[in-house]
């Protein structure tokens, strides 16, 4: 244990804590990148093909630059100006954020595709 985290440590670090009397639960693994499931599937949603016209009307209908919209809902605003050229596909969690604070619905069913 260091500065009171469990930690694996190599036999050079492992001076720098204490050992504990039993191994250290098994570490969860750390994924990089992004998680490759749709937080919707099964609801019949999808989003709706003219993400980047409604994202971009109603950010100018509110006043707000890409770089306003991206600090209100803490992300860069190149990830707006990406999202507005239709550059990248915004994720659940993104599409959440900006259906928010802009007071849009960026979901259709999929029927409706």
């Amino acid at each position: 244990m260091i500065d009171g985290a469990v930690l694996r440590v190599c036999q050079n670090c492992s001076g720098k804590g204490t050992r504990l009397g039993s191994p250290p639960p098994k570490p969860i693994p750390f994924r990089i990148g992004p998680v490759h499931h749709d937080a919707f599937t099964g609801s019949g949603l999808e989003i709706d093909p003219d993400y980047n016209v409604i994202i971009r009307r109603a950010r100018e209908k509110m006043g707000l630059t890409q770089e306003a919209l991206g600090r209100a809902i803490n992300e860069k605003p190149s990830v707006i100006s990406h999202v507005e050229s239709k550059k990248l596909r915004p994720d659940p969690i993104l599409t959440r954020k900006l259906m928010h604070h802009l007071k849009v619905n960026l979901f259709v069913p999929g029927s409706e595709l």
